[in-house]
């Protein structure tokens, strides 16, 4: 018997707030659904979620494969693969993990996931195109063509029954790379629904007292860009000592600090190895944040964000923060930030990166007004906004068998 909504994801903070609010709406409407945490596959522990019924919430491991879940581009399981990576995963798959989900997910009538591409949602993506069971991709964070990315492994292209996109600007990008346009959707993203902006004030003026900062900082919002193709590791941290350089130059000019955000799979104490061994051409207080400390509330301290290649620059244009976008080494500036006048562009290089973040953060010749294009591309990437959750709840339904 199928009779369950199945909720698949790994992310327990960033893929639980995009889908857990879908979850509660359809259980809230009387329909059965089941959330498989792949979060301790990643190095992550699954929350309770107690607010969710017993027995909703199922762990596909009992342990944590990995104790970290900052490993980087040189894991094995990560990233875009070599043969031998994709050897390793293969046999994993094979040899539990394919079976315990497909065990996991027997009942579902419909599967739902925020990745159809990396392991092991690609192998997953493929399972279940031989179950007769719709396979529903809901947007998990901004798309642009990966360097590396083979034709028929892109995200987006693993089979899904309809994607739903948050905006008309991912929309454009699905259909570009071959998603039939009848099995895109826009839908929002539910993340935002209940967004409420002066409700992380206070949160954020905790971490100013917490980390000692005399001012509203600029925020440093890393990602993972070596997992996603953008060089090595190394080459990213090189990239961030380059850019210490740079704001301490221009941030010596109006009194702020920097504080840097890290993606959950990003090292902590590598980042702040590098803060403590870099030269920098004046003092400069830098911080980089705790793990457990949470994006909303810095984003509502801070006076502008830097971001390299993932959604964070959009989640700080919600807030009302001049964003700036660092060039990536031989990839400039890899998302529509830029190109669209809704961030500034910083350069990989010393004099002209300290130039542009002093446009950022309003100071000197060419100070930032990024506002209404901002504003803009925020509407262009975040339809729907309060309704998000509504309209994933009906394109999932829409593809379920029989009546539910």
């Amino acid at each position: 018997m199928t009779d369950e909504i199945a909720f698949v994801l790994s992310n327990p903070r960033h893929h639980a707030e995009i889908l857990l609010p879908v979850v509660r709406r359809l259980l809230a409407d009387g329909h059965r659904c089941r959330v498989v945490s792949l979060a301790e596959f990643r190095g992550f522990v699954t929350p309770a979620w107690p607010d969710l019924p017993a027995g909703t919430v199922v762990r596909v491991l009992p342990w944590h494969l990995r104790k970290n879940p900052s490993l980087g581009a040189d894991s094995e399981l990560i990233g875009p693969g070599t043969s031998s990576r994709r050897r390793l995963q293969g046999l994993i798959w094979a040899a539990g993990l394919g079976p315990r989900l497909a065990w996991l997910l027997r009942r579902a009538r419909a599967v739902v996931v925020p990745n159809d591409a990396a392991f092991p949602y690609g192998h997953l993506a493929t399972a279940i195109s031989g179950m007769n069971v719709p396979l529903v991709l809901v947007q998990e964070g901004i798309r642009f063509p990966l360097p590396g990315e083979r034709g028929g492994e892109a995200y987006g292209l693993g089979g899904a029954r309809v994607v739903c996109t948050w905006g008309e600007g991912s929309a454009e990008h699905f259909r570009r790379i071959g998603v039939p346009a009848g099995r895109v959707v826009v839908t929002g993203n539910p993340r935002f629904d209940q967004l409420r902006i002066d409700e992380h004030a206070a949160a954020g003026e905790a971490l100013l007292a917490r980390y000692q900062l005399p001012a509203r900082p600029l925020l440093y919002l890393s990602n993972p860009i070596d997992d996603m193709g953008y060089g090595s590791t190394a080459d990213k941290m090189a990239l961030f000592a380059r850019f210490l350089g740079a704001a301490a130059a221009a941030l010596s000019s109006v009194g702020a600090p920097l504080l840097v955000k890290l993606h959950p799979r990003e090292d902590v104490e590598a980042y702040r190895r590098v803060v403590a061994t870099t030269a920098l051409p004046t003092p400069l207080q830098v911080v980089v944040a705790d793990r457990d400390v949470g994006l909303f509330p810095l984003l509502a301290i801070g006076r502008a964000a830097v971001v390299l290649a993932s959604t964070v620059g959009l989640e700080a244009m919600v807030f009302g923060l001049p964003v700036g976008v660092l060039a990536l080494p031989g990839h400039g500036h890899v998302f529509e930030y830029v190109q669209r006048g809704a961030a500034v562009g910083i350069p990989d290089e010393l004099e002209a990166a300290s130039a542009a973040l002093r446009r950022l953060l309003g100071v000197g010749p060419g100070a930032s007004a990024q506002g209404g294009s901002a504003s803009r591309f925020v509407e262009r990437h975040l339809a729907h906004r309060g309704q998000a959750a509504a309209h994933v709840a009906r394109v999932i339904l829409g593809t379920c068998p029989g009546p539910m």
